[in-house]
């Protein structure tokens, strides 16, 4: 951007308006330190997002891995849906098996009734795992 004839180089910035600026601030914090700090649900989807969006892979695979480890009853149609359009395959699976140990809950949830409605071939794929596992 900044080597090319573009807005950037004569403006001297990159303006990031699809990002949150806490969001460009982890995100910076992870480029030059490597580091995550006070990570919550709503910071690694955002972060993960971003990390997809501009190919940083250790940011997206910490992100995964958090979301991974913090799945529950309320979040995990959230990321079934977010693993599904940046394919994560890895947090996917995670999520699907999360989603079926789960499913007497989950399955009478809102939020899965709304998964159902937007996404009823993420939601078939799902409930198949049951009958698919090798």
């Amino acid at each position: 951007m900044f080597s090319n004839d573009m807005k950037e180089k004569t403006n001297g910035c990159v303006d990031v308006s699809d990002l949150q600026d806490e969001t460009v601030r982890r995100f910076l914090l992870f480029l030059y330190t490597d580091k995550l700090e006070d990570l919550t649900w709503d910071a690694a989807l955002h972060l993960f997002k971003a990390a997809d969006k501009y190919a940083v892979i250790a940011l997206r695979d910490k992100c995964s891995n958090f979301l991974k480890s913090n799945l529950n009853l309320e979040n995990a149609c959230e990321a079934l849906m977010l693993s599904d359009l940046h394919q994560d395959k890895n947090l996917k699976e995670s999520t699907q098996n999360f989603i079926l140990r789960n499913a007497k809950v989950i399955f009478k949830s809102e939020e899965w009734k709304i998964l159902k409605d937007n996404n009823s071939k993420l939601v078939i794929e799902t409930m198949e795992r049951n009958w698919n596992e090798e």
